[in-house]
């Protein structure tokens, strides 16, 4: 009997038919099983976080890389919240953990006049964030956090350690200037980057929204060849011996603010009210370039020796160094942002082209009050493109 070709066809047809949906159908679950794998889990979660701006790198006086940040936190529910951990995250690995008495150290309820990780319903706070990394890591395009708490009441439904405050890391290095001042024994006063200093802790509404415009900041104050920062009554701004010394331009650029015309302030107490426009007191703000504008704070009045619209050059005389607006004692309040307005704006990080370190300083508070500076030695040396850290001791050519 003579098969025909035509009678097995459907057959063969048939079979390629079913292999080809067995391997969609193969590929389909795949997919499916990838697609699935890669939502993320809905859970409740009692707190939600975001970071107040993104971090950008700096490199330190330590040899390491900074990122120094903060993250909001807001107590969603109706309990009380316990913040127990929170760790920054990159590429899953944990770069830094704050649990315990580091955590309370770093953590500001809003509302409240003292440091705490609790939250009461509706509360937010920040927390002071500083991922220390090796000079030469590779810094990460990307953090997430991931937080633990306890409620109280309890409530089952409702998960107690999670991921939150996903944010990229801005990749640009932090600009080098020159430095502000000249000669030697500069105090890095309330300076960065882990301690939740003057200027790190200052978190401010400004128009609506949250600003950290001091993030980078440092008051520089001179402490004379016996170790003192003054010599006289405390309240005299003549016992100060750097007190009228020039503020020079650390970079080139335009003038872009000036106020003068404010009195100063007695030295020994803050003034018991002042608003935002006055903070800075006698001021010069210079726009640098790529967004970035340098602040020159706490002038003498009469002192400021540029206007708006002026060029100024590296080492240019800007004023005097005095104790104008939201000042105790006579001090440069110096720092980099992102805007020319002084608050509204986002502290961005910069590096001195070149400095020694003298030391650090074992107590900024003992000093203020006319103890002689107790220098622990560990660190001397030169360093170029860094930025100098919180109480170090510093000369600049």
């Amino acid at each position: 009997m003579k098969i025909h070709t035509a009678d097995i066809r459907p057959a063969r047809a048939l079979a390629i038919g079913l292999a080809s949906l067995i391997a969609f159908l193969a590929t389909f679950a795949l997919v499916a099983e990838t697609g699935a794998a890669r939502q993320p889990t809905e859970q409740l979660t009692p707190v939600i976080g975001n970071p107040i701006a993104s971090p950008e790198p700096v490199l330190a006086a330590n040899g390491r890389r900074e990122l120094a940040y903060e993250l909001q936190l807001i107590n969603r529910t109706q309990a009380v919240v316990t913040v127990h951990k929170l760790e920054a995250l990159a590429g899953g690995k944990v770069v830094q953990k704050l649990a315990g008495a580091a955590l309370e150290a770093q953590m500001q309820p809003y509302g409240a006049a003292a440091h705490g990780v609790k939250l009461q319903p509706g509360q937010g706070a920040y927390v002071l964030m500083d991922v220390s990394l090796p000079g030469k890591a590779k810094v990460p395009t990307e953090l997430t956090h991931r937080i633990a708490v306890t409620m109280q009441p309890k409530q089952a439904a409702v998960a107690t350690t999670y991921e939150l405050a996903p944010t990229k890391v801005t990749d640009r290095e932090a600009i080098v200037v020159a430095p502000p001042l000249r000669g030697p024994r500069w105090v890095v006063g309330n300076g960065c980057c882990s301690e939740f200093t003057a200027h790190r802790g200052t978190v401010l509404p400004v128009n609506g929204a949250a600003h950290v415009a001091e993030r980078f900041a440092i008051d520089f104050v001179q402490i004379d060849p016996l170790g003192r920062l003054f010599e006289g009554p405390l309240d005299q701004l003549s016992s100060y011996p750097y007190f009228g010394d020039e503020v020079i331009s650390a970079t080139a650029g335009k003038v872009v603010g000036v106020v003068d015309g404010i009195p100063e302030t007695p030295a020994g107490a803050l003034p018991p009210a002042i608003t935002a426009e006055k903070a800075g007191g006698n001021h010069v703000v210079v726009a640098i370039g790529h967004g970035r504008y340098a602040f020159y704070a706490h002038l003498q009045p009469g002192s400021v020796r540029v206007k708006v619209g002026q060029k100024v050059k590296v080492g240019q005389t800007l004023g005097l160094l005095g104790n104008s607006g939201n000042s105790d004692a006579p001090h440069l309040h110096f720092h980099i942002m992102d805007s020319p307005h002084p608050l509204l704006a986002n502290g961005l990080p910069y590096r001195f082209d070149k400095f020694t370190v003298e030391g650090t300083l074992a107590d900024l508070a003992e000093l203020q009050a006319g103890a002689v500076a107790k220098i622990d030695p560990r660190g001397r040396g030169v360093h170029r493109d860094e930025l100098p850290l919180n109480n170090q001791v510093i000369s600049f050519p």
